[in-house]
């Protein structure tokens, strides 16, 4: 499964008081790293989790599969905070 790094990219208002750049990653199978200290709304996480697992897979994917055209979700508050999702390396 490929490793992912998830990236607060926006922010337009954020109650957890999140900042552009704040990040975690996704590892092996599934595995949630944050750096030390940080701190991440589970709201947020909420939303993301679904899309991240099949982010993780994306390469065996049906073609034409919607996951593989976004590469950026928002929180559940629309006018909340923005994420970026990037592939950091492929997993055979």
């Amino acid at each position: 499964m490929d490793e992912l790094k998830i990236e607060v990219s926006k922010v337009n208002k954020c109650g957890a008081k999140h900042k552009v750049g704040d990040h975690f990653f996704v590892r092996g199978f599934g595995t949630l790293e944050f750096p030390t200290g940080e701190k991440f709304c589970m709201y947020a996480l909420n939303s993301l989790i679904p899309f991240l697992s099949s982010k993780q897979r994306e390469r065996t994917l049906a073609p034409g599969d919607w996951v593989k055209d976004y590469e950026e979700l928002c929180c559940p508050d629309p006018n909340g905070i923005v994420f970026r999702i990037s592939v950091l390396n492929t997993q055979e």
